[in-house]
């Protein structure tokens, strides 16, 4: 009997989950919840287990469980399995979001008044159900109208009720519900220690398209049939091939072949065998995706103009928001090129994602709208219009449904991610499945099928070594990921962290534990920074229209918090005075230093056409947005370096009188370089095994300690990609 019963509850309520443990067993019945976890085991793993074997899911709900992603995924994980669902309020609030979509149908247990005595008349009921095996739902104490008040009219009620069912009925005729996406089932289909993912199905279903490789630099092109066997390699070059597109007759895969460096290749090979030719390039862009319109001859993929060349007297702002991206058509029957006219303000986010619906008729794509935020965008390929469709926060991912009526996205939420459906049409979005893992590249085929790229990969804090070795030196193990370290002067720790299944902000001191300072729920958490002093962090928080800079004290407390669209790359970084904290606000077109006491106080931070700024030793420093290299940019402009990467996205970090320069992509490994600031040549500092380098993301940040001089950085311990297969359903 043990295992049968999985008792759901936040943290807050755990007093109660603890007295109906304890009723089950007075009842001769094994439950189990989550103080069932042992020291060291994975608390993902081991509920995931616990849930998979049992057979009836009790859900303790109150006010803090309602805002639980992670209670929400449990929920409707029971339910996709079939689970005997028993809700029980431990107050009296009815269910909203993802938990009035699986709960409004179903019979509640009120246990907000006498709740002991109610949890006693559970566990009789609960502990009936196990020992008998039955699935009889009559020997518990449900209540049988959850959401409407009893009444002492049943007359009018039955009058109401009646009048109201047929005003239903009629108005059904005519505003039927759309139905609506659901899971029925999920399984992995390809796992292996290579990175597999970006997948695409063939217009039949029966295949499927995707990338694998030992790392992000040397990917191929593999098809595998869906119903199991081999998979078969397409490509073998010395690029980069992503982004597989089939033609729409099946016979053919588009893809990019990318290298380091040069503008990316647009290629076509035959399937299941072939020879690879290229069909195009991109002028500018290094990366890039395909993909191909139903029922023609075209190929879509983003390009773009060199960013190189600044205009007289142009800021940084206007170097990085020209809208110099674009979406081309090329046609592969007469070679010609069109480029697709777009709106003045749409400046394409994620170079990644472009999808042409299955029917043909519509692109998919991300348009940018915050530091924090993209657009769903949809053009109608005939007419040119354009519409937005929704929101993302930045990292998400989206994709069309099979039937061209919905879009797809998958959003980070904690550890793992949220898939919603957002309808073309306009209505509102619902929940479709939440994952254990980060979800992204979606791709729809036939009969319901959704193939998903899955992130089960872990990032830890390590100790830069002295010379190459193999494994990075971990200082903080954890699940999840961590990044985004800096140091206090008197050698405190703070960094960011999903380790508790939530973004928070963690904090080491000197020969201590791991301490949570900060927890931001699900929010996504972006950057961290110690102040010169010590006295402030400042964390950048993300919000629907931007993102909020806000300043905590070293034991977490709010000092202020102020919005902002932008952030800008290489920041947060403070002024000296360690009162004002510099970023970049597309309002003014510049980097701006604030004062945290008093947010209305704002001055420019250094010249234009910088960013990554550094005030140290009275003077400025600063690399360009459009270009590799550090400078002193006060009095004129010095080169110190021509080695620090464009752009690096974390802040610069400083070991003593030196800039650290990551050089992660050398011969003999990730290395750190040191620059002086008074210039002359740099030198290898420090190693970093594990330390990634993809632009914009997983950019392994670093900070030296002020105290000991040793360098920590966001290591990659487990560097995995999958890819899993749902089948859905409209109901």
């Amino acid at each position: 009997m043990a295992g049968e019963i999985f008792i759901s509850y936040r943290r807050a309520d755990q007093a109660w989950a603890r007295r109906l443990h304890e009723l089950l067993r007075a009842e001769g019945v094994e439950a189990w919840y989550d103080a069932h976890v042992g020291a060291g085991e994975d608390w993902r793993t081991a509920t995931a287990k616990a849930l998979e074997d049992s057979r009836i899911f009790v859900l303790l709900f109150s006010q803090n469980a309602a805002q639980s992603s992670d209670i929400a995924k449990e929920l409707a994980a029971a339910v996709l399995e079939k689970k005997l669902i028993v809700p029980v309020r431990l107050e009296n609030i009815a269910p909203k979001g993802a938990f009035l979509y699986e709960l409004a149908s179903r019979n509640w247990i009120n246990a907000y008044d006498d709740t002991d005595a109610k949890l006693t008349e559970v566990a009789k009921g609960l502990a009936r159900l196990v020992k008998s095996g039955a699935r009889d739902e009559s020997l518990l104490p449900f209540e049988r109208a959850p959401v409407l008040a009893r009444s002492r009219k049943p007359v009018l009620i039955g009058a109401a009720v009646l009048v109201l069912a047929v005003a239903a009925a009629l108005t059904g005729w005519f505003l039927w519900p759309q139905p609506h996406w659901t899971v029925t089932s999920s399984r992995p289909f390809i796992s292996t220690l290579a990175l597999e993912g970006e997948p695409a199905f063939s217009p039949d279903g029966k295949m499927l398209a995707y990338t694998s490789g030992p790392n992000a630099q040397s990917r191929k092109i593999f098809v595998r049939n869906v119903a199991g066997g081999n998979a078969t390699r397409l490509t073998n070059d010395d690029y980069d091939d992503i982004s597989p597109a089939w033609s729409p007759d099946g016979a053919k895969l588009a893809y990019v072949a990318v290298k380091p460096g040069e503008p990316c290749r647009i290629m076509v090979i035959a399937v299941p065998a072939g020879e690879a030719r290229q069909v195009g390039r991109c002028g500018y862009g290094q990366i890039t995706s395909v993909t191909w319109q139903a029922g023609t001859s075209f190929l879509y993929y983003y390009d773009g103009t060199s960013r190189t060349a600044a205009r007289p007297k142009e800021s940084s702002a206007s170097v990085l928001l020209r809208n110099t991206d674009f979406i081309v058509r090329l046609d592969l029957e007469s070679g010609q090129k069109l480029i697709l006219p777009k709106e003045p303000d749409n400046t394409i986010l994620d170079m990644r994602l472009l999808q042409c619906s299955p029917d043909g008729k519509s692109l998919l794509f991300l348009g940018w709208e915050s530091a924090s935020t993209g657009v769903l965008r949809i053009r109608d390929l005939r007419s040119g219009k354009e519409k937005v469709l929704g929101k993302i926060i930045i990292g998400g991912s989206a994709g069309w449904a099979e039937d061209s009526r919905s879009v797809l996205t998958a959003t980070a939420s904690g550890i793992g991610s949220a898939i919603m459906a957002h309808p073309v049409d306009g209505t509102p979005a619902y929940p479709v499945y939440a994952a254990a893992n980060n979800v992204s590249h979606l791709a729809a085929g036939k009969g319901g099928l959704l193939a998903l790229e899955t992130d089960p990969n872990r990032q830890n804090l390590a100790r830069a070594s002295a010379k190459p070795a193999a494994q990075p030196d971990l200082i903080d193990p954890a699940n999840g990921k961590t990044w985004a370290p800096t140091f206090a002067p008197d050698g405190t720790l703070a960094f960011l962290s999903n380790r508790s299944g939530t973004n928070a902000v963690w904090t080491i001191k000197p020969g201590s534990a791991p301490t949570l300072l900060y927890d931001g729920g699900l929010t996504p958490l972006f950057r961290l920074q110690f102040s010169p002093d010590g006295k402030y962090l400042a964390m950048p928080i993300a919000l629907e229209d931007g993102l909020a800079i806000t300043i905590l004290t070293a034991d977490g407390t709010t000092v202020s918090s102020f919005h902002s669209p932008t952030l800008g790359f290489g920041a947060p970084t403070w002024m000296p005075n360690s009162r004002e904290v510099i970023f970049f606000d597309k309002r003014v077109l510049d980097y701006v230093r604030v004062d945290v006491t008093n947010p209305s106080r704002r001055g420019m931070s250094a010249p234009p056409l910088w960013g990554g700024i550094i005030h140290h030793g009275g003077h400025i420093y600063a690399a360009r947005p459009n270009g590799p290299g550090y400078w002193q940019v006060d009095g004129g402009e010095r080169q110190i370096t021509s080695k620090y990467p464009s752009p690096w996205e974390p802040p610069p970090a400083l070991l003593g009188d030196e800039l650290l320069v990551p050089d992660f992509a050398a011969a003999e490994g990730a290395r750190i370089l040191a620059q002086p600031l008074s210039g002359g040549a740099d030198r290898v500092v420090a190693y970093a095994p594990g330390a990634q380098a993809q632009q914009g993301i997983l950019q392994s940040g670093m900070a030296a300690n002020p105290r000991t001089g040793e360098i920590i950085y966001v290591a990659s311990v487990q560097s995995d990609t999958n890819i899993d297969l749902l089948t859905l359903a409209r109901h």
